[in-house]
């Protein structure tokens, strides 16, 4: 999504969550689902925001922690932590965040670009949208990470998974 389809539209239907004092939204297409915290595998060299990897039903999705990628500080997950499985161009990604709040109907004149000249880290922000009496931070999912990271993080992760079933299967083969 770019900032000049959302303008096309009269309305944005967005999902809103926070991280830490902050409301933040993605466009609802975006969201696959949003799951409860599961058990992550690290997966060695990954970016620091990467927090590993978690099977979901058979895919090896990468899972990105939404208060590192975003520079807010670190706190413990507590029982609102979701992870919103997001689909990207090609590929599926988790993002951890402090909890899920709604379903919003954005009207996209209530929407600004970000008054911050942002740099290229960080180009995920679309703008500003007002809701009431809240400002929301719109992102654009598709550059929480660039897709040689994904791709390399999904590789390894399917590599690793790819060894454990073969250990599984040389076990079997010794009991046999």
């Amino acid at each position: 999504m770019t900032v000049k389809n959302i303008l096309e539209e009269q309305e944005l239907q967005v999902i809103a969550f926070k991280l830490g004092k902050e409301e933040y939204a993605v466009a609802i297409t975006s969201v696959q689902e949003i799951i409860m915290p599961q058990i992550k595998t690290k997966i060695p060299r990954s970016p620091e925001f990467v927090e590993g990897v978690i099977n979901l039903r058979g895919n090896i999705i990468p899972v990105i922690d939404g208060r590192k990628r975003f520079g807010i500080e670190l706190t413990d997950e507590t029982p609102e932590t979701r992870i919103m499985v997001l689909e990207l161009e090609s590929n599926t990604v988790g993002l951890t965040v402090d909890s899920v709040l709604e379903v919003i109907h954005m009207q996209t004149k209530d929407i600004q670009t970000s008054p911050v000249n942002a740099d290229k880290s960080q180009d995920f922000i679309l703008g500003i949208g007002k809701f009431k009496e809240r400002l929301i931070i719109l992102l654009d999912p598709d550059n929480f990470l660039d897709l040689h990271e994904i791709d390399s993080i999904t590789n390894l992760a399917k590599t690793a998974e790819n060894l454990k079933e073969l250990a599984v299967l040389s076990e079997k083969e010794k009991i046999k």
